[in-house]
């Protein structure tokens, strides 16, 4: 499964550079613009390929830790091992852990590899535009912030790595984490997030309760620290970065919360169960 999975990620990375760099080539080719060139040259090559892959790692990236997770957790179940394991190897609360601590790896390396590989094929593919790359960006700040950026990726990810491991726990199966975090990414934060632009036409309490809805969501959260960081590690014109409409103090604490209901009611549903059922 893992080896499947990190195809599929490789795959879509040069996939997602390649294509960008074939459109700009073609676009060069049929007289288009050099502006119109250089914006694509800009997305190929640091700084812009940062956000590309952290985007990459955000979808795909999502659905595959999410899959892993949830197979690693949901398939003991599935297969009866937990009963065996239980009763005959690690404590419960090592055998939870042991889980918590394959999702953080792999998240870890899944993060390393995938940046390494966007920026590699990015400034490779880069040349077929026929502008030359420059790192005037660069700085001992800015590398500070490409990590902290990719940093708040990793925590993401390892949120919903944790409701898969929570609903995958509670469910006794690989099926309910998997659709249980897809739907709720996927389905349920967009719906919350049209519910609360209604709320921007519903006055009173009862509307401004709607519109302060996103504020709670991991998705929200995330994007928005990672917005926070936008203008140390993508340089454009002053003014030109939308004001943050949440602190990062906010959003690391919705997150931190989060966390800590999926792991402490996966350990506690963990520990009350009885593994012979």
């Amino acid at each position: 499964m893992s080896k499947v999975l990190s195809f599929i990620s490789i795959l879509s990375t040069v996939s997602l550079f390649g294509l960008i760099a074939l459109a700009a080539f073609l676009m060069a080719k049929n007289g288009t613009p050099p502006e119109a060139i250089q914006r694509f040259s800009e997305a190929l090559r640091l700084p812009g390929s940062l956000s590309l892959v952290v985007q990459l790692l955000l979808t795909l990236g999502q659905i595959l830790i999410i899959i892993l997770v949830s197979t690693i957790v949901g398939g003991e179940h599935t297969d009866k091992t937990v009963r065996l394991m239980l009763t005959r190897g690690p404590t419960r609360t090592q055998f939870l852990l042991s889980k918590i601590g394959a999702a953080i790896a792999c998240t870890l390396l899944g993060v390393a590899g995938i940046t390494l590989l966007g920026i590699l094929v990015g400034s490779i593919f880069s040349f077929t535009t026929g502008i030359a790359p420059t790192f005037d960006f660069f700085s001992t700040n800015w590398l500070a912030h490409a990590v902290l950026y990719l940093l708040i990726a990793i925590l993401g990810l390892f949120t919903y790595a944790m409701m898969a491991l929570f609903l995958s726990t509670l469910g006794r199966s690989t099926a309910a984490g998997m659709v249980g975090v897809l739907t709720w990414s996927f389905l349920i934060e967009p719906a919350i997030s049209v519910i609360a632009l209604l709320g921007k036409s519903i006055s009173g309490p009862l509307g401004s309760f709607f519109q302060s809805l996103p504020d709670y969501l991991i998705g929200s959260n995330i994007s928005n620290l990672l917005s926070n960081q936008d203008p140390y590690i993508f340089p454009t014109p002053t003014g030109s970065h939308v004001a943050p409409q949440l602190s990062n103090i906010h959003s690391l604490l919705v997150l931190c919360i989060y966390l800590v209901v999926f792991i402490g009611v996966a350990l506690w549903v963990n520990m009350r169960r009885d593994v012979l059922i």
